[in-house]
């Protein structure tokens, strides 16, 4: 190829690259900001996550309680029935 060939390949290359540098910055800020708020998101699901355990950890409990009491109560009514 002749220099002025290689000179319009080069050019035309300059012009393509010269045309998607500021697009490629948009992609790249727009990615930032996906990538940010995607990191927001999974912190708050792992929020959401720890809370859901301990509420069911609670709810363990309670249903524990719950069951004890009715066998105290069945107990009871027992006893007041030999009575």
């Amino acid at each position: 190829m002749s220099v002025q060939q290689w000179g319009i390949v080069v050019g035309v290359m300059m012009s393509v690259l010269l045309a998607l540098t500021p697009w490629m910055f948009m992609v790249h800020a727009k990615l930032a900001v996906i990538a940010t708020r995607v990191t927001e998101l999974a912190e708050k699901v792992e929020k959401a996550t720890d809370a859901n355990a301990r509420l069911w950890d609670r709810y363990a409990r309670h249903d524990t309680l719950l069951q004890t009491h009715e066998v105290q109560f069945a107990h009871l009514a027992e006893r007041l029935e030999e009575l």
